[in-house]
């Protein structure tokens, strides 16, 4: 891991790679003893994702081969482009069903925000990307309703007509291993993108403080009601981070339509499925196929393809970085299953 990421700093170094990927996720920390706490930059969370998620592996293990790659793969988020998402999301996000889809749990609007603004811009990446790498002009379809009333395409417009394929745009974080379609948008699509997106924590507070909505709309009106004094404005200030640009690539796609109706037909179809056994888990790395947390027999059908690959009796099935689904039938994805090349690429632009 230590060479990987010596490599790509290197690119980054050369040009080949964005700028963006040394900035850290988070705000700097200090001990006890005021020593500042390691942090993590994108660049450790994309080289975790690269070798966890297949990327290295489906070149197989030439990092040179995967940097080209990455390079061509890569887009760059800008304020505006922020700007744009979160004037949509908050469009949006009122109208959105205050819990997560098959749960009870409870979301607040900011969190419907900033969650769609998150998804959004990884649909933003993908058209800055078909327009710099394929001078295609795609229009987004930011809807305005509940979520399943909007399954098929994220895409309104390909070149000023309707696309011909219905195409689903999913994002993810930088390690994030998996495209995860979930309610029933895997019988309503034809092509699945998955984009891994370098947004953190802190973006959403940054672009407020970018867009002086901090310091006009509350730090001086703090002041001017005696909350705060002048000195404690300034302080607040500048603790807010500052607003960074957001390195997202295009990890893949899957054409559903190589599946036949297979997939529309079989909800409990499971091509494929790995892992390997820990202290007390089972941890799968590796799965292309249905799954429903909450189902028993999904369950039982992967313990039984999985007894040839060690796994013990009573032992726990647990998803590599996945602490729990929404209880709801899924289809995943490993994202070293899923086609990348400029062939494939190619191909799937003419289709689009």
């Amino acid at each position: 891991m230590k060479m990987l990421k010596q490599k790509v700093e290197r690119a980054v170094e050369e040009g080949k790679l964005p700028r963006e990927l040394l900035l850290y996720e988070e705000v700097e920390r200090r001990d006890r003893k005021g020593r500042p706490k390691p942090r993590r930059r994108h660049l450790d969370s994309l080289c975790d994702g690269a070798v966890r998620g297949g990327d290295l592996e489906y070149f197989k293990n030439n990092v040179d081969a995967w940097i080209d790659w990455l390079s061509w793969s890569s887009v760059v988020l800008d304020e505006e482009d922020y700007f744009t998402v979160a004037v949509h999301a908050l469009d949006l996000a009122p109208r959105l069903a205050g819990t997560d889809y098959g749960t009870s749990r409870m979301r607040d609007l900011g969190q419907l925000w900033t969650d769609t603004i998150r998804g959004f811009l990884g649909e933003l990446a993908f058209v800055k990307w078909l327009k710099e790498k394929f001078r295609v002009e795609a229009e987004l379809d930011y809807r305005k309703g509940p979520l399943e009333q909007f399954l098929p395409s994220d895409l309104k417009s390909v070149g000023g007509r309707a696309p011909k394929l219905r195409l689903s745009i999913k994002s993810t974080k930088l390690r994030s291993v998996w495209l995860d379609i979930p309610y029933e948008q895997v019988r309503h699509s034809d092509v699945f993108v998955l984009v891994r997106v370098g947004v953190t924590r802190m973006h959403f507070l940054a672009f407020l403080k970018k867009i002086s909505v901090i310091r006009e709309k509350m730090l001086e009106r703090a002041i001017e009601l005696g909350i705060i004094s002048e000195e404690e404005a300034r302080s607040i200030w500048e603790v807010v981070p500052e607003f960074e640009n957001i390195p997202s690539y295009i990890v893949g796609f899957l054409d559903k339509r190589e599946y036949g109706r297979t997939l529309d037909e079989d909800p409990s179809l499971i091509l494929h499925v790995d892992g390997e056994m820990k202290r007390k888990n089972f941890v799968i790395n590796r799965f292309v196929g249905f799954w429903h947390p909450r189902k028993k027999e999904y369950r039982e059908k992967v313990i039984q393809l999985l007894q040839s690959k060690g796994m013990r009796s009573g032992a726990e099935l647990k998803f590599e970085g996945i602490d729990n689904f929404t209880p709801t039938l899924h289809f995943i994805v490993h994202s070293g299953f899923l086609k990348r090349t400029k062939d494939d690429w190619n191909m799937l632009v003419q289709s689009l």
